[in-house]
This record gives C-alpha cells, sequence and structure tokens, in this order.
C-alpha cells in the first residue's frame, strides 16, 4: 500500500508540487534584512498621514502589520514592507457598518407620528 495521498504524481513530481506550493504561501513574507528597515516611528507617522487609528503594530513575517481603525471607522489589517513602507495587502472588515446601524436601529424608540406605525386604540 502506498503513503502517497496523489497516486497520480511520482515521487520527483510531489516534491515539486509541494516546493511550488510552499513558494505560493510565501508571497506574502518580507524578506528585508534588519539594517534596510525604516523604523516604528515611520510607520506610526504614515498612519497619521493615512488617518488610521492604530490598534496594535507588530511583525508578521518579516512585515510590519498594523491592525486598527481607517478614517470611516472601519476596521482594518495591513502589512506594510519595512524597507519602503508600501501597503503589501490590506484587509478591511466587511459588513461592519451595516451591523452598527442595525444595532443603532434597534435602539431607537419608535416614533408614535410615524406614518408606517400601527396605532394602538
Amino acid at each position: 500500500m502506498s503513503l502517497n495521498p496523489f497516486p497520480f504524481l511520482r515521487p520527483p513530481a510531489l516534491a515539486l508540487f509541494a516546493l511550488a506550493s510552499a513558494t505560493a504561501w510565501a508571497d506574502d513574507d518580507c524578506d528585508v534584512p534588519p539594517a534596510a528597515w525604516q523604523p516604528r516611528s515611520a510607520v506610526h507617522a504614515l498612519a497619521q498621514r493615512e488617518g488610521w487609528q492604530v490598534r496594535s503594530l507588530k511583525v508578521d513575517d518579516g512585515c510590519y502589520e498594523i491592525k486598527g481603525r481607517d478614517t470611516e471607522g472601519v476596521r482594518f489589517k495591513a502589512k506594510l514592507d519595512p524597507a519602503t513602507l508600501q501597503v503589501i495587502r490590506l484587509k478591511r472588515a466587511h459588513g461592519e457598518r451595516d451591523r452598527q446601524r442595525a444595532r443603532n436601529a434597534e435602539n431607537l424608540s419608535p416614533s408614535p407620528s410615524h406614518p408606517l406605525q400601527e396605532q394602538e386604540q
């Protein structure tokens, strides 16, 4: 019985497949020597120029990672190249404004003068 999960691939092809997969996963990593990194103060200055509220700043996979809120108050996570401070990837929380709007609507008390509201008699 063979332990190969991909019986249609021979061992050399399987090794190449695994290597290609690992390379694809490493695309988000930053490979910058520490001497070329911008200081954290430069990252904070960039965030201030962009109007971002920084909740956390850390190093992840060799890149700077910022978590915070943008100018519209939407949560985001950004990965920055540590040498150039260019945004490599930016993820925004989807639907957050809709959820907040729904919460606000639940907290409003109904108005008796609203034309669509049923009147109790």
